[in-house]
């Protein structure tokens, strides 16, 4: 394998697709279609992508940690779904407990709405796609200045070593400066762990409740089907009777 393929193989695992904040609809959507919605937009990168969804637990856990504002009802907005590509697009380094600081963080900022959120997520959408090229470059840097031959097993390895090396002294900036100017928050007093161990519990137990609600409404629509398709075929039965007399 020479230096050529090891680029095109570069390329194609930076070669992911994301939304656009243009491309999400102005109007509230239901998870599943949020989540068609992406995994739509997955098909245009690599399939190294395809299995990489975004999940309905997912998107409740970003919920329940408070990174997405309170929905009202089942449908989310623009601005809750762009919430929620935010974290998605930044999981893969950072911790949820981090990316919530930075959401939170932005969000504390005067004047910051659901406008400066699209900015900033479509600018860094832009920063990203500009930095496949500094990442082919430090893969070419790493290689040329190592003097590494990748035909080379041991060479080869050492160049993924090297990668690795960078992507972690990177997120160890990341995490740096995600610390220097949104800290971590002080742990709560006793009483108010309590309060928002009840909390989660009430909450716990209103899913509980709207599962239930959901499972007795799909045993409703079932047996909806049924009595149509017996009141069918009972028809049919009592035509073919009729026609044979």
């Amino acid at each position: 394998m020479n230096n050529e393929q090891i680029r095109e193989i570069a390329l194609d695992a930076l070669n992911d697709a994301e939304l656009r904040s243009s491309e999400i609809p102005n109007i509230d959507l239901y998870v599943d279609q949020i989540i068609n919605l992406i995994s739509e937009k997955l098909k245009e990168g690599s399939d190294r992508y395809a299995e990489r969804q975004l999940t309905k637990t997912m998107i409740n856990n970003y919920s329940k940690d408070g990174i997405i504002t309170p929905v009202k009802g089942k449908k989310y907005n623009k601005e809750q779904i762009l919430q929620m590509l935010t974290v998605y697009t930044l999981k893969g380094t950072l911790s949820i407990g981090e990316i919530k600081r930075l959401i939170l963080g932005a969000y504390e900022a005067e004047g910051f709405d659901g406008d400066s959120l699209r900015e900033l997520y479509d600018r860094h959408l832009d920063i990203k796609n500009d930095s496949r090229a500094y990442a082919i470059e430090a893969l070419d840097g790493i290689v040329e200045r190592n003097s590494l031959d990748v035909e080379n097993d041991v060479d080869y390895i050492s160049t993924v070593c090297a990668l690795v090396a960078l992507s972690a002294q990177l997120k160890h900036i990341a995490q740096a400066m995600i610390d220097a100017r949104f800290p971590e928050p002080e742990e709560p007093e006793e009483e108010e762990k309590d309060a928002d161990k009840a909390e989660r519990k009430e909450e716990k137990k209103a899913e509980k409740a709207e599962r239930k609600e959901e499972k007795a409404e799909r045993k409703e629509e079932k047996k909806a089907e049924k009595k149509s398709e017996k009141a069918e075929k009972k028809a049919e039965k009592a035509e073919k009777k009729a026609k044979d007399e």
